[in-house]
């Protein structure tokens, strides 16, 4: 029976074609010689660019919508039928040129296969120049309403656009001066608008979850484009419905079926640096070689994790497996690999004969000598227990509420101060200074000449980071001088960052985050709610310790059914915790995020 599932638009043979070019990336032997056959036996290529590179793909394949290996076995369908379908749409042209001849060659030498025929199909309105226009890489902000980035980010997905907001002007045929006119008084539309203005068909676009990765890489088949209310961005922090209509067709190609792609799969290397990670949209005038290399697979990034889905499958399932095999094997590398591939934080521990509780779980160390000479024991957490307590730590900073803990803390400061609760704070001097939120939704203060001072939150939010990364609670020991350092590194060109104004602010934060710690712990609240993050915790040589002597009662806790604080414990040391902000005050447990992968020969 004919197929009838003809493409309709170019996104739909973009895709295609990256599912075959990604067939030919694949560690499975059978799928990459599938998809080279299909190469072999074309006779007319899809051309498309992407990132800079030509892609060809048999129109057999790609013409038929969302094609797959199982489709095309169960039935090819024709090529002369798609072919026409395209021609029908005016969707590709023919065209016959030698550039793309060559290119074809270089392609198809890449992929280790010969084939004698090719002709060629571009995009209707392209001549064989566009493909040797030199395209940016776009990263942009799914939303500007706090917390609610992922499903934001699924709007985009499902659409297949980018969007960005303002007001519901149609600006297809305004100017960038024009637009300029239209926001005199809000500077921070002037840069999303230059830049989305600018986009052009081929231009990579990356979605970013502000600095921890991106949601999805695609690649621009549009330039600007109104639909009015197009794209919904969320609740904004008035309550309201937000909606965004300025916004540019996309073919969305990388992207994971639940979270985002880590900073750390992305491979990002000196002297190559990470997008600006916030505001609404940025550019980069050359496609960075980290997002060229993931889209493209040159270092098989998504394709590794084919390799090792069986095992994330065991991993994930069971919380715990173990490698075995003989010595220099691969086992320790493997467990990384796999660490990798989760997008997963991992440490690193080997056992050996002598290791035991004390040095995995907890026990009793000796103090330094006091001014008499004495020694004394304190207890101490060992390096599981320390891993699992630094998780715990984390999953409650990044998760409260499933927000970024900063948007939740700081705009309570602004609420606070709205609403009187908050009227100055006291500086170094002891001088009472007025505090009061101005025009543009910043906290504003009058020095002693009476002179507004502010600061922008995106600056506030980089020394929060780094405190929070830090695990700074405490800023009274922080120097003038350490606080300087810090903003001659955080802002080392404009050395914006005030001094007093962050002092405060920072110290409220980040008692505000405190206290909430403390809160989750006394109140029992479930702090592992929707955690999108994993950690590995990985033991090498694992039969050369002696696993109970190590252990102990967290053979209980490590138990799948009883990870979380259903599975707490009281360890030996139990009754020598007593600080109620620790979170194995009332007993130990393993988080729900920890996975361990062990080795053994």
């Amino acid at each position: 029976m004919d197929r009838v599932d003809f493409i309709e638009s170019r996104i739909d043979i973009i895709k295609n074609i990256y599912t075959l070019y990604s067939y030919t990336k694949s560690c499975i032997i059978e799928n990459r010689e599938w998809a080279l056959q299909r190469f072999k036996q074309g006779r007319w290529y899809v051309v498309e660019l992407l990132a800079g590179t030509l892609l060809f793909a048999p129109v057999r394949f790609v013409g038929y919508k969302n094609n797959t290996k199982e489709k095309h076995i169960d039935n090819p369908g024709s090529g002369i039928q798609t072919k026409k379908n395209l021609s029908r749409l005016k969707l590709y042209k023919e065209v016959v040129d030698d550039y793309l001849s060559d290119q074809f060659k270089n392609f198809i030498n890449n992929l280790g296969i010969e084939t004698s025929i090719a002709n060629f199909l571009i995009p209707y309105e392209w001549t064989v120049e566009d493909f040797k226009y030199k395209h940016r890489c776009y990263f942009i902000c799914p939303t500007h309403c706090k917390g609610q980035k992922e499903n934001a980010w699924e709007s985009f997905l499902a659409k297949n656009i980018m969007a960005i907001g303002w007001k519901d002007t149609d600006y297809t045929n305004y100017t960038i001066e024009e637009i300029k006119k239209d926001y005199i008084n809000d500077s921070t539309a002037i840069i999303p608008f230059t830049l989305i203005k600018q986009i052009k068909e081929g231009d990579i676009i990356c979605c970013t979850n502000n600095s921890y990765g991106v949601w999805g890489i695609g690649v621009a088949l549009s330039s600007y484009k109104y639909q009015q209310r197009i794209h919904y961005a969320g609740i904004d922090e008035n309550g309201n419905k937000s909606y965004y209509s300025h916004y540019i067709d996309v073919a969305w190609l990388c992207f994971k079926e639940k979270g985002y792609i880590s900073i750390s799969e992305l491979n990002i290397k000196f002297p190559e640096t990470q997008w600006q990670p916030y505001g609404t949209l940025s550019k980069k005038e050359e496609i960075p070689l980290y997002i060229y290399n993931y889209l493209l697979q040159k270092n098989n990034n998504m394709e590794d994790d084919n390799k090792y889905t069986n095992y994330i499958r065991l991993l994930k399932a069971n919380k715990n497996i173990i490698l075995t095999g003989a010595p220099g094997t691969g086992k320790t590398h493997l467990a990384k690999a796999i660490a990798e591939s989760m997008g997963a934080e991992y440490e690193f521990v080997q056992f050996h004969p002598s290791y035991d509780y004390t040095d995995f779980v907890e026990g009793l160390r000796p103090t330094p000598p006091d001014q008499n000479g004495n020694i004394g024991f304190e207890r101490k957490d060992g390096v599981f227990k320390g891993f699992c307590k630094k998780v715990i730590k984390k999953n409650i900073i990044t998760n409260i509420n499933n927000k970024p803990s900063f948007d939740i803390f700081y705009n309570g400061i602004v609420s606070d101060i709205k609403n009187g609760k908050i009227q100055y704070y006291t500086n170094p001097k002891g001088e009472k200074i007025p505090l009061r939120i101005n025009d543009k939704g910043r906290i504003e203060y009058r020095d002693k000449d009476k002179t507004p001072r502010t600061e922008k939150e995106e600056n506030i939010r980089k020394m929060y980071d780094f405190f929070i990364s830090n695990k700074i609670f405490d800023l009274s020991s922080y120097s003038r001088n350490d606080y300087w350092n810090l903003i001659e590194e955080l802002s080392p060109k404009t050395k914006t960052i005030d001094y007093v104004e962050y002092g405060w602010i920072l110290q409220e934060l980040l008692n505000r985050t405190k206290k909430e710690l403390i809160m989750l712990h006394e109140n029992k609240v479930n702090q592992e709610t929707e955690i999108s993050h994993d950690y590995i915790f990985i033991i090498d040589e694992i039969n050369r310790g002696e696993i109970s002597k190590i252990f102990g009662e967290l053979f209980f806790s490590i138990d799948p059914g009883y990870r979380g604080e259903k599975g707490l414990v009281k360890t030996q040391y139990q009754n020598l915790i007593t600080e109620e902000s620790d979170p194995f005050y009332e007993g130990f447990y393993v988080p729900k995020n920890v996975y361990i992968i062990g080795t053994m020969n």
